[in-house]
Formats: C-alpha cells, structure tokens, sequence
C-alpha cells in the first residue's frame, strides 16, 4: 500500500479515491507497517494534502499506534522519524503526543543524529509547530554546529532564517 500511494505522487496523479480506498484498507493494519512503509505512506499523504476523514483517521490510527509503543521508535531510522514528524506536521493533525515522542528520541541521540540539513530543518520546523519550543532549539543548534553557514553557503543560511522565523 505505502508503495502504491507512493507511486501515485511521484507520478503527480492524485486521486483521492485511490488515497481514500488506501487510507482505509491500512487503517486496520497499519501496526504491521515498518517504518519505511509508514513514513512512505504519511509522506505521500502530506505530499498531495489529501485532507479527508478518511486519511485523517488514518494518520489518527498511526499516531495512536506509536504512542501506545513507544519503544519501538528507538529502533526507527533518523530519517523515518523526520519524515512522519514532518507530515504530520504539514497535514495539521493533531498529534502532539506522538511528536513530543519523536523530539524525545531524537534529543536521546541527539550527538548520534545523521541527518541533512534539510532533514534537520524539517525536523525544527515539526517541532516549531507543535510548539516544542525546547526541542526546536535544540535542533536548531546542532543544525548550526554540524552546518556551519560560512562553510556551506547560503542554503544553510536560508534554512536557519526560515526555522528561526518560527521562534520571532
């Protein structure tokens, strides 16, 4: 399933049918997801904002989920843990407790993170949104110790000005 909605955006060919029928044959197994097929499938959600009560319950199934194991978050890639912080972020959904859960596993190997400079923006901004003010900071900062504006040009300027906007 992550794989086909997937397909879907990258061919820039939304049809919400297709993402509603999607939405609602993982719902009920969606804790069977790895989490590539998760974050694949949320990406692809947000990517086309398929806003309906259908994909909402959807992204409620998966934050519910993970909140309810946490744990098994320690074992996510750092990217995968950007990548559903980011959606859910760009959907709007309420999922602040799942959120405050990824900010605290991403500050638990905050010195071990290897992420982008992109990945380390979209991950200030999630929490920016969420209002997790203490892990936004965080991020921030270790986005400017690892990518330091001088020797990186300006997109890690324009990256740090557009996150710290949040925080004005």
């Amino acid at each position: 399933l992550a794989l086909t909605v997937n397909a879907f955006v990258k061919m820039d060919n939304c049809h919400p049918e297709l993402f509603d029928a999607i939405a609602k044959a993982a719902i009920p197994i969606i804790g069977n997801f790895n989490s590539q097929e998760i974050a694949i499938t949320v990406s692809a959600f947000a990517a086309t904002r398929h806003a309906t009560q259908t994909s909402k319950l959807l992204f409620t199934k998966i934050s519910d989920e993970l909140t309810a194991n946490p744990a098994v978050l320690q074992d996510w890639d750092d990217v995968a843990l950007v990548v559903i912080a980011f959606a859910f972020m760009k959907v709007r959904h309420e999922g602040n407790e799942l959120i405050g859960l990824i900010g605290n596993e991403a500050l638990r190997r905050k010195d071990e993170l290897s992420l982008d400079m992109r990945h380390l923006g979209n991950l200030a901004a999630a929490f920016s949104y969420y209002h997790m003010i203490p892990c936004s900071k965080d991020v921030l900062e270790l986005t400017y110790e690892k990518y330091q504006p001088q020797a990186h040009g300006d997109d890690v300027s324009f990256c740090l000005e557009n996150v710290a906007d949040v925080f004005s």
